[in-house]
C-alpha cells in the first residue's frame, strides 16, 4: 500500500473555537465562530436569531422600539439564561423550555450579559429556570402580545403563567431581586437589551 494511500482516510482536526474572556459586570459581544469562557450561572445571552420566527420577532420589536435610539435593541430576537459553569442554558425555543449549550450558538452574532448579582441570587435565578424545564411554549400569550403591540401598547399582556424566551428571564431573575420595566408576559428580547442597554449599534 503506498503512502498516498494510508493517508487517505484521515480525517483534519477540527480549527479550535476562537473563546471570548468574560469578566464580572462585562458585555461581551460573540461574533459567528466565536464562544465566551468562564459563563457564570445567573448570567444571561442575547442572540440574534434566524429563519422566520426571527423574522416575525423583529417585526413586532421594531414597531414596539420604533424610536432611532432604541433601534439597536431589536437586533437580538433571543435569549437564554446561563444554568451552569459549563456554557449550559435554560432557553424558550417553539417546542418548549429546554436545556442547550451556548456553543449551539457559535456560528450566531450574540451577546453575553455578565450580571452583577451574588451567588445566593444566581442560585435563586437558575434553580427557577430548571423548575420551567420541558414547560411548553407560551403559544397563546405570543399572540396577546403581538396584538398588543399592533395596538400601540396601550393594554399590557396578563400574565397566565405561559413561557416565552424573555418572560422566562424576567420571572427568574425577578427572583435574584431584579426589577423590569415590564411585566414577563410583556417582555421581548428586545426589552431585556434595553434594560441591559445592549444595543447592536
Amino acid at each position: 500500500m503506498t503512502e498516498l494511500a494510508l493517508g487517505a482516510g484521515r480525517v483534519a482536526a477540527p480549527a479550535p473555537v476562537p473563546r471570548v474572556a468574560n469578566a464580572p459586570g462585562r458585555q461581551v459581544r460573540c461574533r459567528p465562530g466565536t464562544t465566551i469562557v468562564d459563563p457564570r450561572p445567573g448570567d444571561v445571552i442575547l442572540i440574534r436569531g434566524r429563519g422566520p420566527l426571527g423574522f416575525l420577532v423583529r417585526f413586532f420589536q421594531r414597531i414596539r422600539h420604533r424610536s432611532k435610539q432604541d433601534r439597536g435593541y431589536t437586533y437580538w430576537t433571543h435569549a437564554g439564561l446561563v444554568v451552569t459553569s459549563l456554557g449550559h442554558l435554560v432557553e424558550v425555543a417553539h417546542t418548549g423550555v429546554v436545556i442547550r449549550k451556548i456553543e449551539t450558538y457559535r456560528d450566531h452574532d450574540y451577546v453575553y450579559v455578565g450580571l452583577d448579582l451574588t451567588p445566593a441570587e444566581r442560585a435563586a435565578a437558575v434553580r427557577y429556570a430548571y423548575s420551567c424545564v420541558r414547560q411548553p411554549y407560551g403559544t397563546f400569550s405570543a399572540i396577546l402580545i403581538g396584538l398588543a403591540i399592533l395596538g400601540g401598547d396601550r393594554l399590557r399582556v396578563p400574565d397566565r403563567g405561559q413561557q416565552g424566551c424573555g418572560t422566562l428571564i424576567v420571572r427568574a431573575l425577578q427572583r435574584a431581586g431584579m426589577t423590569f420595566e415590564r411585566g414577563p408576559a410583556d417582555t421581548l428580547p428586545s426589552d431585556l437589551a434595553k434594560r441591559f442597554g445592549v444595543s447592536a449599534d
